[in-house]
């Protein structure tokens, strides 16, 4: 799939022009796609490889894995950033429960907090999942929060 140039409307495959400006199909600029929640370029190699464990420990053992990272791996820009994005999970999670056992009279409350729990947890797998594969991507639904850039 590419875009023109110029007008940037999509160039069906095999075009020679661009349907809506004419632009020859020589000037058509491949789409590259950047996903801009993945810092791991950003990262050294080496310091992903020797500091997995403490990100990793980020998740796994919620605020005491927080902590034990800040402690034992401050050095590391990637175990921080696993470190910050596990506490913003962490918040997430206990003010939402704040807020279900302030309306757990409700019906529709405490239903919605299990179903947003679950969906912090699968978050939460997938972000180890992520640190397993080396990388460093802020997870989705914590991801817009500026806290602890």
């Amino acid at each position: 799939m590419a875009f023109c140039s110029t007008c940037g409307t999509e160039i069906p495959d095999g075009a020679s022009v661009c349907p809506s400006c004419g632009t020859p199909a020589g000037q058509v600029a491949p789409v590259e796609t950047v996903d801009q929640w993945d810092h791991t370029s950003e990262f050294d190699p080496k310091d992903i490889s020797d500091n997995k464990i403490y990100a990793l420990s980020a998740y796994m053992f919620s605020i005491f894995g927080v902590i034990l990272c800040q402690i034992l791996a401050k050095e590391s820009p990637y175990a921080q950033f696993h470190a910050r994005q596990s506490l913003k999970l962490e918040l997430t999670a206990l003010l939402s429960t704040f807020v279900a056992v302030l309306l757990c009279w409700t019906c529709i409350v405490p239903i919605a907090w299990v179903i947003f729990v679950i969906m912090l947890s699968v978050i939460e797998i997938i972000a180890v999942v992520q640190v397993f594969m080396g990388k460093a991507k802020e997870p989705w639904l914590v991801r817009s929060i500026g806290l602890f850039r």
